[in-house]
């Protein structure tokens, strides 16, 4: 049935304190400021800080799917997200990069008053390298 075959991916639970953040290899304990990118291909990839996953998107496959944990607990598809880096933000490898459901939270958090779309981010991450 091409139904089954073209079923959307959702995140899945983050194994806290079993896995390793993909990108930089720190065990993750905490799901807040991470994410996940899920494919039908491979092993779904882990991440402890937003950052982290960023740097690592050009490598996922054609049909992955990257999730975010948004500010308030709740996973989101990284494409619809908006990031900002609130003043305060304490993310595990320091991109202090945090995800929102909409452009409007993220500004009103941001030190600077600005939202960033994912693949802004991507380009911004990819730039720091």
């Amino acid at each position: 049935m091409a139904d089954c075959a073209a079923q959307a991916r959702s995140p899945e639970p983050v194994p806290i304190d079993k896995v390793a953040c993909a990108r930089c290899r720190m065990l993750i304990s905490t799901e807040s400021e991470g994410g996940e990118i899920v494919s039908s291909s491979s092993e779904t990839r882990f991440y402890d800080d937003v950052g982290c996953l960023a740097a690592d998107w050009n490598t996922h496959d054609d049909d992955a799917v990257a999730f975010v944990r948004l500010s308030d607990g709740r996973w989101s598809d990284a494409q619809r997200a908006s990031f900002a880096q609130p003043a305060d933000a304490r993310t595990a490898m320091g991109s202090g990069f945090v995800a929102f459901a909409t452009p409007d939270e993220a500004r009103t958090a941001d030190r600077n008053g600005r939202a960033v779309a994912f693949d802004d981010l991507v380009h911004a991450i990819e730039a720091t390298r």
